[in-house]
Protein backbone atom coordinates (compact mmCIF):
# COMPACT_ATOMS: atom_id res chain seq x y z
CA UNK A 1 0.00 0.00 0.00
CA UNK A 2 1.87 3.41 -0.91
CA UNK A 3 2.36 5.90 1.82
CA UNK A 4 -0.24 8.89 1.75
CA UNK A 5 0.86 11.79 0.19
CA UNK A 6 0.26 15.05 1.41
CA UNK A 7 -0.18 18.61 -0.73
CA UNK A 8 -0.07 22.03 0.62
CA UNK A 9 -2.46 24.23 -0.78
CA UNK A 10 -2.11 28.02 -1.04
CA UNK A 11 -4.87 29.39 1.66
CA UNK A 12 -7.76 30.91 -0.19
CA UNK A 13 -7.22 34.45 0.68
CA UNK A 14 -4.15 34.16 -1.18
CA UNK A 15 -5.19 32.71 -4.17
CA UNK A 16 -5.73 35.76 -5.75
CA UNK A 17 -2.86 37.54 -5.05
CA UNK A 18 0.21 37.88 -8.00
CA UNK A 19 3.04 35.98 -7.11
CA UNK A 20 5.82 38.34 -6.67
CA UNK A 21 3.05 40.24 -4.26
CA UNK A 22 2.83 37.42 -2.18
CA UNK A 23 6.09 36.83 -1.71
CA UNK A 24 6.89 40.34 -0.93
CA UNK A 25 4.21 40.25 1.56
CA UNK A 26 5.35 36.98 2.93
CA UNK A 27 8.98 37.89 3.50
CA UNK A 28 8.21 41.51 4.81
CA UNK A 29 5.37 39.46 7.34
CA UNK A 30 8.43 37.19 8.43
CA UNK A 31 11.51 39.34 9.05
CA UNK A 32 9.62 41.76 10.71
CA UNK A 33 7.68 39.09 12.67
CA UNK A 34 11.42 37.63 13.91
CA UNK A 35 13.04 40.89 14.44
CA UNK A 36 10.63 42.22 16.47
CA UNK A 37 10.55 38.50 18.46
CA UNK A 38 14.33 38.56 18.41
CA UNK A 39 14.27 42.19 19.55
CA UNK A 40 12.08 41.34 22.68
CA UNK A 41 14.34 38.20 23.73
CA UNK A 42 17.47 40.15 23.87
CA UNK A 43 18.92 40.41 20.44
CA UNK A 44 17.78 43.44 19.00
CA UNK A 45 21.23 43.37 16.92
CA UNK A 46 19.03 41.39 14.18
CA UNK A 47 17.02 44.14 13.59
CA UNK A 48 19.80 46.13 12.86
CA UNK A 49 20.80 44.15 10.48
CA UNK A 50 18.31 45.26 8.56
CA UNK A 51 17.68 48.62 9.58
CA UNK A 52 19.39 51.47 7.14
CA UNK A 53 21.83 54.21 8.63
CA UNK A 54 23.17 55.62 5.81
CA UNK A 55 26.35 56.01 7.39
CA UNK A 56 26.51 52.35 7.77
CA UNK A 57 26.59 52.28 3.60
CA UNK A 58 28.86 55.07 3.47
CA UNK A 59 31.94 54.92 4.62
CA UNK A 60 30.66 51.20 6.36
CA UNK A 61 30.02 49.46 2.88
CA UNK A 62 26.60 47.40 4.78
CA UNK A 63 25.62 47.50 1.05
CA UNK A 64 22.47 45.26 1.75
CA UNK A 65 20.67 47.81 3.91
CA UNK A 66 19.40 49.84 0.81
CA UNK A 67 17.11 46.83 0.10
CA UNK A 68 17.00 45.39 3.87
CA UNK A 69 15.32 48.31 5.75
CA UNK A 70 12.40 48.13 3.21
CA UNK A 71 11.16 44.08 4.09
CA UNK A 72 10.73 45.73 7.80
CA UNK A 73 6.94 46.09 7.47
CA UNK A 74 6.90 48.10 10.72
CA UNK A 75 7.45 48.54 14.56
CA UNK A 76 4.04 48.15 16.36
CA UNK A 77 0.75 46.37 14.70
CA UNK A 78 -1.20 49.11 13.41
CA UNK A 79 1.69 50.20 11.02
CA UNK A 80 2.84 46.76 10.46
CA UNK A 81 -1.14 45.56 9.61
CA UNK A 82 -1.63 48.52 7.82
CA UNK A 83 1.85 48.31 5.63
CA UNK A 84 0.99 44.49 4.80
CA UNK A 85 -3.22 45.77 3.38
CA UNK A 86 -1.76 48.62 1.02
CA UNK A 87 1.05 46.24 -0.42
CA UNK A 88 -1.77 43.75 -0.91
CA UNK A 89 -3.80 45.65 -2.83
CA UNK A 90 -1.61 48.35 -4.68
CA UNK A 91 1.14 45.70 -5.45
CA UNK A 92 -1.54 42.91 -6.43
CA UNK A 93 -2.75 46.16 -8.97
CA UNK A 94 0.47 46.96 -10.31
CA UNK A 95 1.51 43.83 -10.81
CA UNK A 96 -1.06 42.47 -12.84
CA UNK A 97 -1.12 45.39 -15.17
CA UNK A 98 2.91 45.57 -15.38
CA UNK A 99 3.61 41.76 -15.42
CA UNK A 100 5.89 40.35 -12.45
CA UNK A 101 9.00 40.72 -13.80
CA UNK A 102 8.51 44.97 -14.17
CA UNK A 103 6.64 45.38 -11.05
CA UNK A 104 9.94 43.45 -9.15
CA UNK A 105 12.62 46.11 -11.11
CA UNK A 106 10.30 48.56 -9.78
CA UNK A 107 9.92 47.87 -6.20
CA UNK A 108 13.27 46.70 -6.29
CA UNK A 109 14.74 50.21 -7.55
CA UNK A 110 12.28 52.35 -5.57
CA UNK A 111 13.62 50.85 -2.33
CA UNK A 112 17.50 50.84 -3.45
CA UNK A 113 17.22 54.84 -4.89
CA UNK A 114 15.33 55.78 -2.22
CA UNK A 115 17.64 54.54 0.41
CA UNK A 116 20.58 55.89 -2.14
CA UNK A 117 18.97 59.71 -1.38
CA UNK A 118 19.35 58.75 2.27
CA UNK A 119 22.77 58.01 1.81
CA UNK A 120 23.87 61.40 -0.38
CA UNK A 121 21.87 63.46 2.08
CA UNK A 122 23.62 61.82 5.19
CA UNK A 123 26.83 62.82 3.47
CA UNK A 124 26.24 66.26 4.35
CA UNK A 125 23.90 66.07 7.51
CA UNK A 126 25.01 64.23 10.65
CA UNK A 127 21.50 63.97 11.59
CA UNK A 128 20.80 61.79 8.22
CA UNK A 129 23.46 60.09 8.86
CA UNK A 130 22.98 58.37 11.83
CA UNK A 131 19.10 58.42 11.65
CA UNK A 132 17.71 54.64 11.59
CA UNK A 133 15.24 54.09 8.60
CA UNK A 134 12.76 51.27 8.09
CA UNK A 135 9.98 50.46 6.10
CA UNK A 136 7.97 50.25 3.11
CA UNK A 137 6.50 53.59 2.53
CA UNK A 138 9.30 54.97 0.25
CA UNK A 139 7.98 51.93 -1.82
CA UNK A 140 4.73 52.75 -1.59
CA UNK A 141 4.84 56.40 -2.22
CA UNK A 142 7.15 55.34 -5.80
CA UNK A 143 3.91 53.49 -6.61
CA UNK A 144 1.48 56.20 -5.86
CA UNK A 145 3.37 58.52 -8.05
CA UNK A 146 3.21 55.86 -10.72
CA UNK A 147 -0.16 55.49 -10.67
CA UNK A 148 -1.20 59.31 -10.20
CA UNK A 149 1.00 59.48 -13.59
CA UNK A 150 0.03 56.74 -15.51
CA UNK A 151 -3.50 56.06 -14.62
CA UNK A 152 -4.40 59.52 -13.26
CA UNK A 153 -7.71 58.97 -13.17
CA UNK A 154 -8.52 55.54 -12.06
CA UNK A 155 -10.89 55.06 -9.02
CA UNK A 156 -8.62 54.40 -5.70
CA UNK A 157 -9.28 54.49 -1.92
CA UNK A 158 -7.01 56.59 0.32
CA UNK A 159 -6.17 54.50 3.21
CA UNK A 160 -8.89 51.99 1.77
CA UNK A 161 -11.34 54.34 3.21
CA UNK A 162 -11.67 57.37 0.44
CA UNK A 163 -12.74 57.41 -2.76
CA UNK A 164 -10.84 59.62 -4.93
CA UNK A 165 -8.81 59.42 -8.28
CA UNK A 166 -5.40 58.17 -7.93
CA UNK A 167 -3.90 62.03 -9.36
CA UNK A 168 -5.77 63.24 -6.38
CA UNK A 169 -4.59 60.29 -4.03
CA UNK A 170 -0.98 61.59 -5.41
CA UNK A 171 -1.16 64.92 -4.03
CA UNK A 172 -2.95 64.18 -0.97
CA UNK A 173 0.02 61.60 -0.04
CA UNK A 174 2.12 64.29 -0.49
CA UNK A 175 0.38 66.85 1.74
CA UNK A 176 0.35 64.00 4.69
CA UNK A 177 4.67 63.90 3.85
CA UNK A 178 4.33 67.61 5.01
CA UNK A 179 1.82 66.98 7.81
CA UNK A 180 4.20 64.53 9.16
CA UNK A 181 7.01 66.67 8.82
CA UNK A 182 5.56 69.27 10.48
CA UNK A 183 4.29 67.45 13.92
CA UNK A 184 7.69 65.69 13.44
CA UNK A 185 9.90 69.18 13.51
CA UNK A 186 11.70 68.32 10.24
CA UNK A 187 12.15 66.20 7.40
CA UNK A 188 15.32 64.22 8.59
CA UNK A 189 12.91 61.24 9.24
CA UNK A 190 11.05 61.09 5.84
CA UNK A 191 14.53 61.18 3.36
CA UNK A 192 14.17 57.87 2.18
CA UNK A 193 10.21 58.91 1.62
CA UNK A 194 11.05 61.61 -0.27
CA UNK A 195 13.47 59.47 -2.13
CA UNK A 196 10.48 57.46 -2.85
CA UNK A 197 8.68 60.18 -4.60
CA UNK A 198 11.36 60.99 -6.32
CA UNK A 199 11.99 57.35 -7.51
CA UNK A 200 8.45 57.46 -8.76
CA UNK A 201 8.93 60.64 -10.41
CA UNK A 202 11.79 59.21 -12.23
CA UNK A 203 10.82 55.52 -13.24
CA UNK A 204 7.60 56.82 -14.34
CA UNK A 205 8.61 59.50 -16.75
CA UNK A 206 12.00 57.94 -17.71
CA UNK A 207 13.92 59.96 -19.99
CA UNK A 208 13.15 63.01 -20.73
CA UNK A 209 11.02 63.38 -17.42
CA UNK A 210 10.40 66.99 -16.66
CA UNK A 211 9.40 67.84 -19.78
CA UNK A 212 6.91 65.05 -20.07
CA UNK A 213 5.51 66.12 -16.32
CA UNK A 214 5.05 69.50 -16.85
CA UNK A 215 3.17 68.31 -20.70
CA UNK A 216 1.34 66.08 -18.26
CA UNK A 217 0.05 69.31 -16.03
CA UNK A 218 -0.26 71.16 -18.51
CA UNK A 219 -2.85 68.47 -20.79
CA UNK A 220 -4.42 68.47 -16.88
CA UNK A 221 -5.20 72.13 -16.95
CA UNK A 222 -6.35 72.13 -20.43
CA UNK A 223 -8.89 69.24 -20.11
CA UNK A 224 -10.30 71.07 -16.88
CA UNK A 225 -10.73 74.40 -18.43
CA UNK A 226 -12.62 72.84 -21.47
CA UNK A 227 -14.80 71.00 -19.14
CA UNK A 228 -15.29 74.19 -17.35
CA UNK A 229 -16.12 75.92 -20.72
CA UNK A 230 -18.29 72.83 -21.85
CA UNK A 231 -20.66 73.39 -18.72
CA UNK A 232 -23.06 75.67 -20.25
CA UNK A 233 -23.57 73.61 -23.54
CA UNK A 234 -26.44 70.86 -24.15
CA UNK A 235 -27.41 68.73 -26.32
CA UNK A 236 -29.86 69.51 -29.12
CA UNK A 237 -32.12 67.20 -29.64
CA UNK A 238 -33.20 66.36 -33.54
CA UNK A 239 -35.08 68.60 -35.44
CA UNK A 240 -38.75 67.04 -36.03
CA UNK A 241 -40.57 66.64 -39.08
CA UNK A 242 -43.77 67.69 -40.07
CA UNK A 243 -46.57 65.65 -41.61
CA UNK A 244 -44.98 66.56 -45.16
CA UNK A 245 -41.90 64.71 -44.23
CA UNK A 246 -40.09 68.02 -44.24
CA UNK A 247 -38.03 69.34 -41.67
CA UNK A 248 -39.73 71.65 -39.00
CA UNK A 249 -36.94 73.48 -37.94
CA UNK A 250 -33.79 74.46 -39.50
CA UNK A 251 -30.60 74.86 -37.50
CA UNK A 252 -27.38 76.89 -39.44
Amino acid sequence: MAPPRFRFRTPSFARGVPPITLRLLVACGVTTLVCVIASHLGAPQLLEAFVLRPAEVVPGLRVWKLLSYALIAGIDPLDFLLNLLVLYFFGAWFERSWGPRRFLWFVTLSAAGAAAVAVLVGLVSPAVAGYPYAGIWPIMEALTVAMGLLDGDSQVYFYLLFPMKARTMMYASWGLIALYAIFSGGLVPFVTVLGGVGMGLALSLGAGGPRRLWLRIRAGQIERQLKRRARHLSVVPPPSRDQDGGPKTYLH
